[in-house]
């Protein structure tokens, strides 16, 4: 079952450790993706700002030689933990939410658009995921070999960069599902109506139109017979047509006398005489 509140609150948290995560992908491209890289005194990572010999607190470069060591572990497990949830992520995606072209044809999705985000926040979340694992092993990379590598530190913050644009995707989504249609989700009765307007046999709640749903067989054979019917009948007034055609038929010019006659005799008129001249 889907804890709204949960995913909803995911969802919100989620959009600001995008932005926050962007925001210092973007900091630490300026300060390292230059032409120049700034001028150190050692390329130690341990020993530049090492926070035992100073006031100042670092939390990526500076740790010393144990805070470096711990975060190299951090960097190792945050990697395994990334590649864990992308298969998670796309193991819901396919065996949970169904996300597929015939869920997408449920009332949910056409009204509210509730299994699509779902789907959008395993997808897109798989994606973000991958970003994640490209960050942290660039981290790794200057971490575990106590190495200031300027260039694995400039694809870090090019990958952060990406990975919290990418990260806006999966979360929007989830605020839609969870937030925007909340107090839906927590209805079971609205949810029921809607259901039970979808499945209506004689109306399409999406085009207003009669429902599109497949005829039973009984109902084929019922609504064939008067299509029989009317073809039996078209079929007979075709038949009285033509005998009506041959009963009617005008002579055509060169007719003798005798069928202008005959043809008089049948419409009740007499055969008509010359004019005298006085008439004339």
């Amino acid at each position: 079952s889907l804890n709204v509140d949960a995913v909803c609150a995911a969802g919100v948290t989620g959009l600001v450790s995008a932005m926050g995560e962007i925001a210092a992908g973007a900091s630490l491209g300026a300060a390292v993706c230059t032409g120049t890289p700034p001028q150190l005194t050692t390329t130690k990572i341990s020993v530049l700002g090492d926070q035992t010999v100073r006031d100042s607190r670092r939390l990526l470069i500076g740790e010393g030689t144990v805070g470096n060591g711990v975060q190299c572990g951090v960097d190792v497990g945050m990697v395994a933990a990334n590649i864990a949830n992308m298969g998670l992520a796309i193991n819901k995606a396919v065996n949970v939410h169904k996300c597929k072209a015939s869920t997408f044809r449920s009332p949910l999705n056409v009204f509210k658009g509730i299994p699509e985000s779902l789907c959008t926040v395993d997808i897109g979340g798989a994606v973000a995921y991958i970003g994640e694992v490209v960050t942290f092993i660039t981290l790794i990379v200057v971490h575990c070999k106590d190495f200031l590598d300027v260039n694995a530190l400039c694809a870090g913050s090019i990958a952060a960069i990406t990975t919290g644009a990418a990260a806006i995707v999966p979360y929007g989504a989830a605020v839609h599902a969870a937030c925007a249609n909340n107090h839906f989700l927590k209805t079971p009765k609205s949810q029921a109506q809607l259901s039970a307007l979808w499945n209506s046999p004689g109306y399409d709640p999406v085009s207003g139109l009669k429902h599109p749903r497949r005829l039973t067989e009984e109902e084929e054979m019922a609504a064939k017979q008067p299509l029989k019917e009317s073809l039996a009948q078209i079929a007979a007034n075709r038949e009285t047509l033509e005998e009506l055609k041959k009963a009617t038929d005008v002579p055509k010019p060169g007719n003798t006398e005798a069928d202008m006659e005959t043809l008089l005799n049948l419409m009740g008129e007499e055969k008509p005489r010359a004019a005298w001249p006085s008439e004339c």
